[in-house]
């Protein structure tokens, strides 16, 4: 149950034309400071705006089949030589040590101008030297007589060819260099693996760059659904406002846009749970005066569904109208007087209220002149008209926003025994929801509870009390 607090405040009479929550906030300041993400936030994002992680994950695999797509392919073929020493003075392990010693400075020679022209010569095509020097090159494996040549290009024949013609060429080079005195020493470079075609590329890695896509999109994803959240923090789950607001979710009342027996019936239930979740946060007592505190002009919260809801447990409510934006127009049958007229004098109480026999309930609109009275004033004479309505009613429904003329929410706040803020689905910003519970902080009342509005759809499922 809210509980109004009587505060020992003393008001100067030159403040009178401030506001009752400027004042109040005087004594109260309250902190603004921007709170850092917590880890269930993060996680919060990812349920809630998981539609952009999606469409970032998706373009980013997209951009990355796309490129890899126009990349030239880059196609690698080995060929292998196998080197023999054969010395007649010497013995077989005096022979393979220096053919080991002597290996490993062969692969220098695939860099030989001569070779490379050689190579190129043998290839033709129309390669070039350059062409052929960038594609070449050579190793010797640790521990071995082998001597590996390599060779790239677009074209898988083309760089078997360009590896098994270089590695001939070399071969040769080789035993010209070394056979200098066959008698004594001859070096035996053999092709011992011929080069072949390769099946797959080796550069684009389509399936590494498509991961890699992924993961880029899936991070950019997750700070753009962050940057999201802060700058258009939407309500979207009713879990998530409860934890965020810290006000409990009382139930949801929809707005049905086609008016059939079984849609009039859901909205119908919809008001008569809110009813029995109020009375359950009231400790089973049911408020007389209720504040219907709208967090915008979208809220779609219909005033004469609860009060109809009342009717049908036998309780004859009237609802006034406190906010002159977002009452009922003067072609609904009701009549020109309102709250500005009743409160300045300019009509009764008796005259203002609309009666509808067929509910029943009594309906005081906003008025239709500007308020003439001090914020003070009102909220000084507000109590009367609350009590006079409440010796013909048995619950006063208020409905208003924050800043409203002539019923500013907080004010009235004051006034009320149960606070009912009302937000639309996928409209309302938590930012919203925020200043209005620190309107009612600064004036020392709290709200019961949050009325989430919209189609279910949105909401997504039933909310109860927890």
């Amino acid at each position: 149950m809210t509980k109004n607090v009587e505060l020992p405040i003393a008001v100067p009479v030159s403040t009178q034309q401030t506001s009752v929550r400027e004042i109040y906030r005087m004594h109260s300041p309250l902190p603004t400071e921007t709170q850092a993400m917590e880890l269930s936030d993060y996680f919060r994002v990812i349920r809630t705006r998981w539609v952009w992680i999606f469409l970032a994950a998706a373009i980013g695999v997209a951009l990355s089949f796309g490129i890899t797509s126009m990349m030239t392919p880059v196609y690698k073929s080995k060929a292998s030589l196998f080197i023999q020493v054969d010395s007649p003075g010497d013995t077989s392990y005096a022979r393979s040590q220096f053919a080991l010693q002597r290996v490993g400075s062969y692969p220098q020679l695939i860099g030989d101008p001569a070779l490379i022209t050689q190579v190129a010569r043998e290839i033709g095509g129309g390669i070039d030297f350059q062409t052929v020097k960038a594609s070449l090159t050579a190793v010797n494996p640790s521990e071995t007589v082998l001597v590996s040549v390599t060779a790239e290009a677009d074209d898988p024949r083309q760089a078997a060819d360009l590896a098994n013609t270089a590695a001939v060429v070399l071969a040769s080079n080789i035993e010209k260099l070394e056979n200098v005195n066959p008698k004594v020493l001859t070096v035996t470079a053999e092709l011992s693996v011929r080069a072949t075609p390769p099946v797959d590329p080796i550069s684009p890695r389509k399936s590494l760059n498509l991961v890699l896509g992924l993961v880029a999109g899936l991070s950019l994803g997750l700070l753009l659904a962050i940057f999201v959240d802060r700058i258009d923090p939407r309500i979207l789950r009713a879990k998530d406002t409860e934890r965020i607001v810290k006000l409990p979710v009382l139930g949801t009342v929809s707005k049905e846009h086609r008016r059939t027996d079984r849609s009039s019936r859901s909205k119908a239930n919809g008001y008569r749970q809110l009813i029995s979740h109020v009375l359950l946060a009231n400790d089973g007592h049911l408020p007389q005066r209720i504040l219907v505190l709208s967090a915008n002009d979208e809220t779609e919260f219909d005033g004469e569904q609860l009060a109809s809801a009342l009717a049908s447990m036998g309780k004859k409510a009237v609802l006034v109208y406190g906010d002159g934006h977002d009452q009922p127009s003067q072609s609904a049958g009701l009549v020109d007087a309102g709250v500005t007229e009743v409160l300045t004098g300019g009509a009764s109480l008796n005259t203002a209220v609309l009666i509808r026999d067929e509910i029943p309930m009594g309906v005081l609109r906003a008025g239709t002149e500007r308020p003439a009275l001090r914020n003070f004033d009102v909220v000084a004479q507000l109590e009367p008209l609350i009590t006079e309505l409440e010796a013909v009613y048995d619950v006063v429904i208020i409905m208003t926003t924050t800043n409203a003329e002539p019923l500013d929410g907080a004010a009235v706040a004051l006034h009320c025994d149960c606070v009912l803020v009302t937000a639309k689905m996928r409209k309302t910003t938590y930012g919203k929801l925020n200043e209005i519970v620190e309107d009612l902080s600064a004036v020392r009342v709290g709200a019961t509870g949050l009325v989430l509005t919209g189609n279910r759809s949105a909401g997504g499922r039933r909310w109860s009390i927890r």
